[in-house]
């Protein structure tokens, strides 16, 4: 058995409760005494019960992050990571641990996080996307556990949430096309339940028109966000003979495997076909042609959503907070040949 609070009391010759309260950092406690005790745990390698604590405490210290996809795919992406970089940031600074399981669909996430919520594992979730009649959030107001989302909820009069003005970022992207003189441009990956290409694919048709461009929906191939590759839907939009000029994919690895297909079909990016994508990954700059990208700044989403739902847990008045994290265009060669 290994060393207990009891030990740890008796050695520095006070009660139990005093060492309790050492380590819940009570400010009853004097500095010298705090010290004392805190010496001796360190000689005697005493390692606090963590789920003792969470009942006396009536908290873990532990949040939740869900992220979407399958297990397969769900972390392969490098804009997750960066995200969880963020989140840990400030977790670590605040004592709280992170757990982290993913989600194939909408059905299996409200599972999940029923699971989570009612079993008394975590104190709070971050969810890591935002869908139309999302039943997660629904459950999570009616439950009224903490939580905050990175991306728009459809109702977030009730949510804490973080995102980019997706729907300007994507209209800036949009007219960088025009402005090259594209007149045909495809738009892939939007997905009818994923509230963040919802807001790409307004961007998109919102610069269209102020430009007197007609749409055309035949440009447009839907997908199924996390879980899609870029080559085959590349592949459904070839298959219309649609002849775009110009592809905008709403991540930068539908972009890649967009770019695989054309060059596959002896197509150039960008003499023949210009492409863009979003989210800037790193390998974007690295990428042959380099891949004109939209810079999310995916480590401050991760840490504004986890400073949210920090909020949320420790305050006793319940308020609702959004946070828009600024997004870059960064034009690069797969758009723009003179550069």
């Amino acid at each position: 058995m290994g060393v207990t609070i009891n030990d740890i009391a008796k050695a520095a010759k006070v009660a139990p409760s005093t060492v309790s309260r050492v380590l819940a950092n009570n400010p009853r406690i004097s500095q010298e005494t705090r010290e004392k005790i805190q010496k001796i745990m360190k000689e005697m390698n005493y390692h606090p019960n963590m789920i003792a604590r969470s009942l006396a405490n009536k908290s873990t210290k532990i949040v939740g992050l869900v992220v979407p996809g399958t297990t397969e795919k769900a972390f392969q992406h490098p804009f997750i990571p960066e995200i969880i970089r963020g989140i840990i940031s400030v977790a670590h600074k605040n004592g709280y641990k992170l757990l982290i399981s993913s989600a194939a669909d909408a059905k299996e996430e409200k599972k999940l996080i029923s699971d989570l919520a009612n079993g008394g594992i975590i104190d709070g979730v971050i969810l890591m996307t935002s869908r139309l009649n999302d039943p997660a959030i629904s459950g999570l107001i009616k439950a009224k556990f903490p939580f905050a989302v990175v991306g728009r909820p459809a109702n977030d009069d009730s949510v804490n949430w973080v995102d980019n003005n997706n729907y300007a970022v994507a209209y800036d992207l949009t007219k960088h096309f025009i402005d090259r003189g594209h007149k045909k441009i495809a738009f892939l990956g939007v997905s009818s339940q994923v509230i963040v290409t919802l807001d790409r694919f307004d961007g998109y048709k919102k610069a269209l028109q102020d430009n007197g461009i007609p749409f055309d929906d035949k440009l447009v191939v839907e997908g199924k966000f996390i879980d899609d590759t870029g080559y085959d839907l590349m592949k459904q939009l070839m298959d219309r003979s649609a002849s775009p000029t110009g592809i905008i994919a709403c991540d930068d690895f539908l972009a890649f495997g967009a770019i695989k297909l054309l060059t596959e079909a002896g197509l150039k990016v960008p003499d023949d076909i210009a492409v863009a994508g979003f989210n800037n990954t790193p390998l974007s700059d690295h990428f042959i042609p380099p891949l004109t990208s939209v810079e999310v700044n995916a480590y401050a989403l991760g840490k504004n959503a986890f400073e949210l739902l920090l909020a949320d847990i420790t305050s006793d008045n319940k308020s609702f907070s959004r946070s828009i994290v600024p997004a870059e265009l960064i034009i690069r060669n797969s758009t723009d040949k003179n550069i």
